[in-house]
């Protein structure tokens, strides 16, 4: 079996959580030495890649969540607003954990905005909502472990 096969298999066998069958077929994936960049420059830069992509997926989520409530408030969904607000207040704990984490990981925010395919410098309402402070040490934690 080819190895691109054996990585589809335990993809999809830890999507069932079946570990029993990870391990197994880990146990026949060949083995191989390879002269390559250093490991931590590896997990470092591979790391970047996926908080671009992670921090990419969240923002334009709650972003079109957002405009989605918008424009169900604007007909007069009065719920819809409220729901607005928190996808607003999701956004700008995202902004912070973002700001926090790329402080912490000693890297420009706005590459990881760009490689996010996200805009940097967003026009930001007058009023923004209160700051789910333990959202943004959860995105924190989920951003600061990945690399």
């Amino acid at each position: 079996m080819k190895p691109e096969e054996q990585a589809a298999l335990v993809f999809e066998a830890a999507a069932r959580l079946d570990s029993n069958e990870v391990d197994a077929i880990l146990e026949y994936v060949e083995r191989k030495t390879y002269l390559t960049v250093h490991a931590n420059y590896h997990r470092r830069a591979f790391g970047l890649q996926w908080l671009a992509g992670q921090y990419g997926i969240e923002y334009w989520k709650n972003r079109a969540l957002m405009l989605i409530a918008c424009n169900k408030a604007d007909d007069g969904d009065d719920q819809s607003a409220d729901l607005a607000l928190r996808f607003l207040a999701k956004v700008v704990a995202l902004e912070i954990a973002l700001a926090e984490t790329c402080k912490l990981l000693k890297v420009d925010r706005a590459a990881i905005k760009k490689m996010a395919g996200c805009p940097d410098g967003d026009g930001h309402p007058k009023e923004l909502p209160p700051v789910d402070a333990e959202l943004v040490r959860q995105y924190t934690e989920i951003y600061s472990h990945i690399t």
